[in-house]
C-alpha cells in the first residue's frame, strides 16, 4: 500500500470484515465487488449496500441472516489525518439489516446485495422515549443521543447549543421523531437561527443550525471543463499538482433550477400566515411571512447573496396560500412553562414561518447533482464553489455562469468504491438558498 496518492479517485480497502453470530469474523476483501455509502444532512443515519461475488457459498454456510455486524475501513492515500478516512470499525461498525439481492453469476458463484444500516439507526426504529425533561435542547438531544438507556452512541457529537430551559414531555416515541421535533422548535444560542438539521455523517452525529454549517471553511471550488488550472489548494499531502486539480474535476452534472411558483404558493415558501393561538391568556397573534423582508435576517450560504426571484413580486397575494397555527402558552411573553432559566415562547412570531420557508428552499430549490473524484474526507454538511461554464453564446464573455454558479452545500452524497475498476466515486446532491446576482 502505497502513501502517495497516483490518481484522482485512488482508494485503499483496509477492513471489510463480517462479523456473523454463529461463525465468528469473516474477511471479506477478496470478494467484495462494489461498496456503496449514503449520508443526507437531513437524516439522522447512514446507510449503504456492498455487492459481494460468492464462489463458496458463505451466504448459506455461515448462514447471512441479516443481522450479522460489518466493519469498513477505507482510506484515500496521502490522506493522513485519522479524520479523513471512512473508519467503521469497532463500536462504530455497520448493522446489516437485509439481503437485497441475490442472483447465480455463473456455473458455481453468485452474487448479492448486502444493505447495512448505522448501529444507532437501527437502535432508534427499535426503542421509544417516555420521559419528561426540563432542560436545555441541546443537552436533551445529547441525552438522548449518548444515554445507554436509548441510543448509547459512542461516536463524537457536534452539538450547536441552544437557547434556554424547556419543559418537555415525550409520550412513547421514536428518538429519533423526538430529535427531530425538538429541532422544530430550537433557537441557537449563537446566532439566534432556527434553522436546525440533524444528522449523521462518518465522524459523528450533528444537532446544527445551517448558519453553523455555513460558517464552515469552504472545500474550495469545483469546475467543470479546463478552466481551473490555477485553482490549487493547499492539502495534508503532496502529490502530483495535476492529481490536485483532478480532485476537484466535476466529471458530470446536471441542475435542478426549480422555481415551482405552484409549490412555492401551497407550502409558504414566499410567504404565509402564522397564527399563534395563545391557551393559556386565550388569545391569538395573526401575522405575514413575506420571503422579501426575511431574506436576510440569518445568514444566507453567499456573502454576496440575493433572492432568486424579482421583488415585483406581490407577495402579499401569496399570503394566504399556507397558514400555520401553532398552539403556545404565554405569560409576560414567555413560556407559561418554564424553570429557571427559561427561553421566550417565540412561535407568536415568525421563526416557524421562516424555518419551514427556508428548508422547503433546501429541498425544492436551486440544486446540483455532480459526480467527482472521491476521496474519504468528503462530508455532507461541508460547502463548496461551483463554477459552471456558460452554455451556448456568451453574451458578456465571462466564460462563467455567474447566475447559477456560487456557494452550495452538500445536502447528500454516495461514496461509490468499485473494486473491478480500484475507483472511488462521489456522487453528490448540491443546494444553494440564494443566487450571486440580482434579479
Amino acid at each position: 500500500m502505497r502513501d502517495e496518492l497516483q490518481y484522482a479517485g485512488e482508494f485503499d480497502l483496509l477492513e471489510c470484515k463480517l462479523h456473523t453470530v454463529k461463525s465468528g469474523i469473516v474477511d471479506l476483501l477478496k470478494e467484495v465487488l462494489e461498496i456503496d455509502i449514503y449520508e443526507d444532512v437531513l437524516k439522522g443515519g447512514l446507510t449503504g449496500t456492498v455487492v459481494i461475488v460468492d464462489t463458496h457459498s458463505l451466504i448459506t454456510a455461515l448462514p447471512m441472516t441479516g443481522e450479522e455486524g460489518l466493519s469498513i475501513k477505507v482510506k484515500t492515500p496521502g490522506f493522513n489525518d485519522e479524520r479523513s478516512s471512512l473508519n467503521f470499525t469497532g463500536e462504530r461498525m455497520f448493522v446489516i439489516n437485509a439481503i437485497t439481492m441475490r442472483a447465480e453469476l455463473s456455473q458455481g458463484s453468485q452474487v448479492y446485495a448486502l444493505s447495512f444500516v448505522s448501529q444507532e439507526l437501527l437502535i432508534a426504529n427499535r426503542i421509544t422515549i417516555s420521559k419528561s425533561y426540563t432542560d436545555n435542547i441541546s443537552a436533551i438531544v445529547e441525552d438522548i443521543l449518548s444515554s445507554e438507556q436509548y441510543i448509547g452512541t459512542k461516536k463524537e457529537l457536534f452539538i450547536e447549543p441552544t437557547q434556554g430551559i424547556r419543559k418537555v414531555v415525550i409520550p412513547n416515541s421514536y428518538p429519533y421523531a423526538v430529535i427531530n421535533k425538538l429541532a422544530n422548535e430550537s433557537y441557537s444560542a449563537k446566532s439566534d437561527s432556527p434553522h436546525y438539521v440533524f444528522y449523521e455523517d462518518a465522524d459523528g452525529f450533528h444537532f446544527r443550525t445551517l448558519q453553523d454549517l455555513y460558517n464552515q471553511p469552504s472545500l474550495g471550488t469545483f469546475h467543470y471543463g479546463e478552466n481551473f488550472k490555477n485553482n490549487l489548494t493547499s492539502t495534508d499531502f503532496e502529490p502530483k499538482q495535476e492529481t490536485i486539480i483532478d480532485l476537484k474535476r466535476i466529471l458530470v452534472y446536471e441542475l435542478h433550477n426549480n422555481n415551482d411558483m405552484f409549490q412555492n404558493a401551497r407550502s409558504g415558501m414566499l410567504a404565509s400566515t402564522n397564527i399563534s393561538h395563545d391557551i393559556y391568556s386565550k388569545k391569538y397573534t395573526k401575522k405575514e411571512y413575506n420571503y422579501f423582508d426575511e431574506f436576510e435576517t440569518y445568514k444566507r450560504i453567499s456573502n454576496t447573496s440575493n433572492p432568486k426571484y424579482s421583488e415585483n413580486i406581490n407577495l402579499s397575494a401569496y399570503s394566504k396560500g399556507r397558514t400555520f397555527v401553532n398552539p403556545i402558552s404565554t405569560t409576560d411573553g414567555n413560556d407559561a412553562n418554564y424553570s429557571g432559566s427559561y427561553t421566550p415562547n417565540r412561535k407568536d412570531e415568525l421563526f416557524f414561518s421562516d424555518r419551514q420557508s427556508r428548508m422547503f428552499e433546501m429541498l425544492k430549490g436551486t440544486s446540483l447533482t455532480c459526480t467527482v473524484p472521491g476521496n474519504t474526507a468528503m462530508r455532507v454538511g461541508k460547502t463548496l464553489n461551483i463554477d459552471l461554464p456558460v452554455i451556448g453564446i456568451d453574451h458578456d464573455n465571462k466564460r462563467k455562469d455567474e447566475y447559477l454558479s456560487g456557494n452550495f452545500i452538500v445536502q447528500k452524497i454516495r461514496h461509490q468504491f468499485s473494486m473491478a475498476v480500484k475507483q472511488h466515486y462521489i456522487h453528490m446532491e448540491l443546494t444553494k438558498d440564494c443566487v450571486e446576482t440580482t434579479i
